[in-house]
This record gives structure tokens, sequence and C-alpha cells, in this order.
């Protein structure tokens, strides 16, 4: 175990914290983890409340581990029945997300996975159609909550901890739900599995090397989408349609995938991901398109730039309208953004055509119409549509006036009239997070 975890980067300083179902391969796991003396060793037990005998399950693992030393608190879950995932699924979500919401920092959560595990996890992703990143498998350790995730008996056949937890007579129990062929990956491990195993004894292991193959053939992918997510994103992040579509047709996808996690979005399923691309490859009559990602949130297309959104409405701003004084230091805006003046040359507004005079910082007024120097009073709709700002961040559109003029748009526009000239003094009005 010592071995495992090192070869996984887990170090002795490491805390650790054992999921312990109860069941044979978790009773496994929580023995040898004893066997550490690793300080702060503990362990957390998930009750999902689906059978009748779960409450007695929990307070079977709460002894068998106090019998280890180890400390060992049982976590309750609501577990939905409904739903297209099923029940399966569901209580697996249910179980990590109370796993990691009873972690600490830095801390790293073990589970019980081993290599029949890996194996079944493959063929169930194989005949459900998946792509590289599910035909990998299962990852040894990851990122996990606010610690890792580490897989350390992934490895280790089934086999080889029946024996260890009957060597060690460590008491386990057994979840009658686990035998119930009806659900998938139960039909591969008591079906498929063996009869692979009687054609190809060393079946498991070839499927787990096949899988680890797939891994090092996405880490290599992955660099070279990364390549091309920064080549198709601008500097705020949006993503630059003609760029984009300027890719090979088949590294759109990926990209696509790539891109809108780093934008905080979730894994789209190959079918969204079909969606939305055909839908880039038209260029709308309004210039502008939304599509929903259930309730994850919206993609948000404007003219040559599409955003992700996590809200429905866009990131509608609190209106605001307020006196900036000189030296004008950062402006706390009322959404949290925060207003700067950054000293420039021949950039911005010049600084000589303000002076030490005060501006007015004001948010979009629907229907409002300003003046503009040189080109009188405009509606502000149209301009803000002329400087390319999209519908959904006009509200939140930073306008700067000057005795009651417009003078600039933080971070899209200065009004001609007061633009730096070059190598003079200028004042570039940008909007930060």
């Amino acid at each position: 175990m010592a071995q495992a975890l090192e070869g996984l980067g887990v170090l002795v300083s490491d805390s650790l914290l054992v999921a312990f179902s109860g069941g044979r391969d978790s009773a496994a796991l929580l023995h040898a983890a004893s066997r550490l003396n690793r300080p702060g060793l503990r362990a957390v037990h998930v009750d999902h409340g689906l059978q009748a005998a779960a409450g007695a399950w929990a307070t079977q693992a709460v002894a068998t581990a106090a019998a280890l030393g180890v400390p060992c608190e049982v976590i309750r879950v609501d577990v939905g029945r409904g739903g297209p995932a099923g029940p399966e699924a569901n209580a697996r979500d249910a179980r990590y997300l109370a796993l990691a919401s009873h972690m600490r920092a830095g801390e790293v959560l073990l589970t019980a996975h081993h290599a029949d595990d890996q194996a079944e996890t493959v063929l169930f992703r194989l005949v459900r159609g998946a792509g590289l990143a599910g035909l990998g498998g299962m990852a040894a350790i990851r990122p996990f909550g606010p610690g890792r995730l580490a897989r350390p008996l992934l490895v280790v056949p089934g086999a080889l901890l029946a024996a260890y937890v009957s060597a060690q007579r460590v008491p386990y129990v057994h979840d009658p739900s686990n035998d119930d062929e009806r659900y998938a990956r139960n039909y591969i491990r008591h079906r498929l599995l063996p009869v692979i195993s009687a054609r190809w004894p060393r079946g498991v292991g070839a499927i787990n090397r096949a899988a680890d193959h797939v891994r090092a053939a996405r880490g290599l992918l992955a660099s070279y989408v990364a390549r091309d997510v920064q080549a198709c994103a601008g500097a705020d992040g949006a993503l630059i349609v003609p760029a984009f579509l300027g890719l090979a047709p088949e590294a759109r996808a990926e990209v696509l995938r790539a891109w809108l996690v780093g934008q905080g979005g979730p894994s789209v399923s190959e079918a969204k991901c079909t969606e939305i691309l055909a839908a880039l490859a038209v260029v709308p009559r309004s210039r502008g398109q939304v599509l929903r990602l259930a309730r994850h949130g919206t993609l948000r297309r404007y003219r040559e730039r599409m955003v992700f959104c996590k809200d429905e409405g866009g990131g509608e701003a609190p209106a605001l309208r307020c006196v900036w004084t000189p030296p004008f230091a950062d402006l706390a805006l009322e959404d949290g953004r925060r207003l700067r003046a950054v000293p420039a040359l021949g950039e911005g507004v010049a600084a000589a055509r303000i002076g030490g005079r005060s501006l007015v910082v004001a948010t979009r007024v629907p229907g409002e119409r300003v003046l503009v120097p040189g080109r009188g009073h405009r509606a502000l709709k149209k301009l803000l549509q002329e400087f390319g700002i999209a519908p959904w961040d006009r509200s939140r559109a930073v306008l700067i006036f000057m005795d009651d003029a417009l003078i600039a748009v933080a971070d899209h526009w200065v009004c001609k009239d007061f633009r730096a000239g070059p190598y003079e003094a200028g004042l570039a009005f940008h909007v930060a997070p």
C-alpha cells in the first residue's frame, strides 16, 4: 500500500480519508491503510438508505473501523430514484458529492476500485460508445473536492483482495443489489468478465493496459487541443468563431469541449456537441445566438464571438451612476467588478483633456440617448451595437461621461475627439472582475 501511494505522488505527510462502504474491497483498503500508521487517518461511510439493512451496515462499518483504530463518520444522503440517469448513477453522484463535502483541504480520498472494476468500467463505456475520455477508464489519481482522489488498488485483481480479507479475517457486508444483473455494471461483472477471463486468463489486464494507452494518447491530444483553444480564444476567453471554424473539422469537437470546460462550463455529450457545431456553422440573421445547456447555463454568440454564461440572463448588472474624482483610484462597481484608470502612452483618453475634472461613471439605461462630441445625440443602444458589444453585455458596459458627454466605454471605445495622440499621456479605462 505504501509503495502504491508513493507511486501516485501521495506523500507521507498527506492526510488520508478512506471511503468505506463496509464491503469486501473497501474493507481490504481500510485494513491495509490502517497498517500504515499514518496519523490523522480517518474513514467515512455513506448511507444511501436504499436497502432495509443500510442502518445496520453503517453500524458495522463504524465498529469495523474502530477495531482497526480508525475513526469513521456516517453520512446519510438522499438518493433520487427518478430521472433518466437511473438509481445507480443517482447513488454514485450523491455519494461523491457527500465525500467531497466531507473532505478537508489537501486531504487525499482513497477508494477501493481495483483492476476488475477498471476493466468493467472500460467495457461499460465501450458498449455506450464512449470517446477517448471514457475509454481511458478511471484515473489512478486526480483532483477532487478540496484535495485529491486516489485509487491505490487499481492494478490489484479483485481475487487478491478477497484472499487478503479472508486471511486477515476482516469482517465486511454484502450488498445484494450488487448481484442484480438488471444493472449494466453488474451484468458486465457477473457475466461478461468471467467469460473473457475463461477464454483469455490475462484479459482483464489486457483491457486495463489498453485503457492506459488510451489515457496516454489522450494526454498527447490534450496538448494539441490546448494549443488550438489558445489560438481560438480572445483575451477575455471568448471563442472567436471564424478562428474556430478555421480548424480542421475533426478537431472542432475536442476544442469546443476543452474551451467550454475551461470557461467553467459542463462537459457536453456528443449529441449536444454536434448540435452546437451545427449552429456555429450558420451565421444568424440577427448575428446573435443563444444555445441553452440545460441547467448548466447558456452559450451566447454575437457576431464573431461566443461566450459561456452560467446564468440564463447573461449577467445583468445593477444600475449605476456615480461621480469619479481625480486621481481616479480603483472604483468598486455595484456587481463586484472594479473600474481602473491605467496610465498609458498614446492610448485611451488624453489626460490633458480631462485635466483635474471629475467624471461620471454609469451603466446603460434602456432607451437612453447620449451626447457624443462631434456626433450629437445618439441612441445608446445603437452606439453599443456599433461598438460590437453583445446584447447580454450592454447592461454591464461601463460608460464614462465628462460634462454630460460620453467620452469612453471601458474596454471598448474612446471618443475620437478625446483620444490620446501618439506619445501623448492617456488614461485607459478597464473593468476588472
